[in-house]
């Protein structure tokens, strides 16, 4: 029965990047409390351009930019004296993922990310928390991600080969 399942459980239910995942499963994701993050602001940084690549978000309600500078950071993270300006490359809602490239890589974050609704929720996933689920888990998560680099390199390719016969 729907109606006797938590509101984040349902919220949990309605994301693909789940589906793998038993109920009990998607319980003790839930369960760890550290996990789960709400914004009240649009606007608010979840992350910036530049910082440790240490986290997989998945939205699970609300919207999010994902921003990039248009100066660089620098390797520490930092970035330069003058103001960059600030492009919005995407805006993505519930069930998107983003970040597993810098979790995966250890490398620093390439792109930004900002809340673009009032409310936004989403499940954070770090490494530790991980290495804490049982090898079930830690497998579904790991083929969720390797999933999601394979469709958006199909997509990537997809596009350039869309892009190279319009060149010819």
């Amino acid at each position: 029965m729907e109606s006797n399942k938590s509101p984040l459980l349902q919220l949990i239910d309605k994301v693909s990047f789940f589906d793998e995942f038993s109920d009990s499963e998607k319980h003790e994701i839930i369960n760890k409390k550290s996990m789960i993050k709400r914004y009240d602001n649009k606007g608010s940084t979840i992350f910036s351009e530049g910082d440790k690549g240490d986290s997989v978000l998945v939205v699970l309600a609300g919207e999010i930019c994902i921003t990039k500078s248009s100066i660089p950071p620098t390797e520490e993270g930092r970035v330069s004296i003058r103001t960059p300006k600030v492009v919005t490359l995407a805006t993505l809602g519930v069930g998107s993922l983003v970040g597993e490239v810098s979790l995966l890589s250890e490398k620093r974050r390439s792109t930004g990310v900002i809340t673009s609704t009032k409310v936004v929720l989403i499940v954070i996933i770090t490494k530790q928390d991980l290495i804490s689920f049982n090898s079930s888990i830690q497998s579904k998560f790991h083929s969720q991600f390797i999933s999601v680099l394979i469709k958006r390199l199909e997509d990537m390719n997809e596009k350039f080969g869309r892009s190279q016969i319009k060149n010819q």
